[in-house]
């Protein structure tokens, strides 16, 4: 599969392209997001010329592409991959999200600095905002971006795979977040919070520059909630909101000329990030007026400041307004807690919120302070990581001046250490006791396989022995070899016959499902099945389809003379045990039976006659 993504990147990527556009133009035409204010032949026209002037010029100032930079990197081992051992999903996931947050302030670097928002204001320019928005932009942008990527590929070592793939996804969701596409609302709010949606990006495309400095994310939409640069929705709504740039509405803009030479416009000053406030002279008027509102506000503020200050040092302090949300937290409360400020605010106090306290008990609180008086008890928390902790809390009603209460403030002392004195040891116990069986349960299993071990099986062999010979029940015992397992290791490494053990210990186990069934690690590539109460002939069938179904996984294994792939051997005892049978007389007869399916040929099933 990696050599024909190799072989055939371009044709892979101009597909996923020219089916992406196709797709989404489709979905925009049937179920649009908003009406277009503006020709769609023409837009599609001159921003499909951008993307077309972009690809020649790139290709013709850098004649390496990124792929090629990676073959580059690859073939010198340079950049610091190249010098690590890593799994290679690993190294793309790692390498997938350090692109996407390279890109995410690239993107905010094109906004702040007056060069670039030069070049990148040609993408916001567009007057609507649909699939072919995510193909506007100047070749000069593109070149620069280019640029930053090889640097990027080269001082990690990124693979020629994850380059293709990621350019792929690139290509993919420039054209995905600016699609005009109607989404389900809850199934829209749910996928922002893991992706780039269109309803998330369209606001940073809004005339509103205080929204366009917002929603900076390519991919991944945690960055914007990371950075602080997250707005859920424009002023105006999504169909109210208007797109584009005011320097640039008239037609001679939006041409193809007119988009090429943008950048180079000398009588037109401003960028967003610099200029904000006297492009949003109303929003600034407005922010001027509710200060004015509140300077009582102000004032209390200051005074509650100095009185957490105060405290802060030693306990834990909270404000919350009326409804119970968190808009304040001390350093303290942070460090018990174990929640980041930016984590508790805007949350209700529920997100430490134990479980140990019934529902009445804070009841009750609520109806204390809500009705102007102070209130105060010990409360169980619940740290982030889920460790319990109490504390000793007052909460306070702040009145404003007009004499309704605008916030309640808490102040809280960890009492955890005196609660564990006085709730005594058992908790502590149980939760050793817990541990313990834990560790007794690893300490059964096989740390390479997650199958049972050898002391396990020796286990539970004897004990089935004592009671099929008391029930009077058939017990079978099957022993399975890899064959030819040492030329497997010579051949691919110990790494890869690890992984083989891991593969054909799974496909074991998904013939054996039955409650008493034990598919044990018996030492180095020997396996053994212990099973109670099945009979000589269903233990042959069990034990071929165990066959079969290793060899049906098809893993290469060019050193074996049984088959060109990974095949076992197996050995079968089927008896009914006697007060006097011994596990190693059982082990015996199976390993016997083992040694004659190797003898015949391997790849094969014999039973203990």
């Amino acid at each position: 599969m990696i050599e024909y993504i190799y072989h055939n990147e371009a044709s892979i990527r101009l597909g996923v392209f020219l089916g992406a556009i196709a797709l989404l133009a489709l979905w925009e035409w049937r179920w649009p997001k908003r009406a277009l204010t503006q020709s769609k032949l023409k837009r599609w026209l001159n921003n499909i010329g951008l993307v077309v002037t972009s690809t020649l010029l790139v290709r013709i100032i850098v004649p390496i592409t990124l792929v090629g930079t990676a073959y580059f990197t690859e073939q010198y081992h340079l950049g610091y991959a190249n010098h690590i051992e890593m799994p290679l999903w690993m190294e793309a996931v790692m390498v997938f999200i350090l692109m996407d947050l390279i890109i995410y302030f690239q993107h905010t670097m094109f906004h702040v600095l007056p060069v670039m928002w030069r070049f990148h204001r040609v993408h916001h320019s567009d007057l609507d905002f649909d699939v072919s928005t995510g193909l506007r932009f100047h070749p000069i942008e593109i070149l620069l971006s280019m640029v930053l990527k090889m640097v990027l590929i080269i001082t990690w070592g990124v693979p020629v795979i994850i380059v293709i793939l990621f350019e792929v996804v690139l290509n993919f969701m420039s054209m995905f977040t600016h699609s005009n596409i109607q989404l389900n609302e809850r199934f829209e709010r749910l996928l922002r919070w893991f992706i780039v949606t269109p309803d998330m990006h369209r606001v940073h495309h809004s005339i509103q520059e205080n929204e366009t400095n917002s929603n900076f994310g390519f991919f991944i939409s945690l960055w914007d909630r990371l950075f602080g640069t997250y707005r859920a929705i424009p002023e105006a709504g999504h169909l109210g909101m208007t797109i584009g740039l005011n320097q640039f509405r008239d037609k001679n803009s939006q041409n193809f000329r007119g988009l090429m030479l943008m950048p180079f416009y000398s009588g037109i000053r401003g960028y967003a990030i610099n200029y904000r406030d006297t492009v949003n002279a109303r929003e600034l008027a407005q922010a001027k007026e509710i200060a004015r509102q509140h300077e009582e506000k102000a004032r209390l503020a200051i005074e509650l400041d100095s009185f957490l200050q105060a405290i802060g040092e030693h306990a834990l302090v909270s404000v919350t307004d009326p409804a119970g949300i968190i808009i304040q937290a001390n350093d303290k409360f942070c460090e018990i807690s174990g929640y980041g400020r930016d984590e508790l605010l805007g949350q209700d106090h529920r997100i430490i919120n134990s479980g140990v306290h019934k529902k009445e008990f804070f009841k009750e609180m609520w109806e204390t302070i809500k009705s102007g008086r102070k209130w105060s008890g010990e409360v169980c928390n619940r740290t982030k990581d889920g460790r319990y902790y109490w504390v000793d809390s007052a909460i306070v009603p702040v009145r404003g001046a007009d004499g309704e209460i605008e916030r309640f403030v808490s102040v809280r002392v960890d009492i955890t250490q005196r609660k564990k004195y006085e709730l005594g040891i058992e908790k502590v116990n149980r939760e050793l006791t817990s541990a313990n069986m834990q560790l007794e349960e690893l300490s059964r299993i096989d740390s390479l396989t997650g199958i049972a071990n050898r002391r396990q099986f020796d286990e539970m062999l004897h004990s089935y022995l004592g009671n099929m010979s008391r029930s009077g029940s058939l017990l079978t015992l099957m022993l399975c070899d890899v064959d030819h397992f040492k030329n497997y290791n010579d051949l691919y490494g110990h790494q890869a016959g690890d992984e083989c053990l891991r593969n054909v210990a799974k496909s074991i186990g998904l013939n054996f499902t039955r409650a008493g069934d034990i598919v044990a690690r018996y030492g180095g590539e020997e396996f053994a099945i212990v099973l109670p109460n099945i009979r000589k002939e269903t233990a042959m069938m069990l034990a071929e389809r165990l066959r079969a179904g290793v060899e049906d996984m098809a893993l290469e294994h060019k050193g074996s003379a049984a088959a060109k792939v990974v095949t076992v051997s197996v050995g079968v005892v089927t008896i009914q045990p006697e007060q006097d049978t011994k596990a190693e007389h059982i082990i015996e007869n199976a390993d016997k039976a083992l040694y004659r399916a190797k003898e015949i040929g391997r790849n094969r099933v014999e039973i203990f006659k």
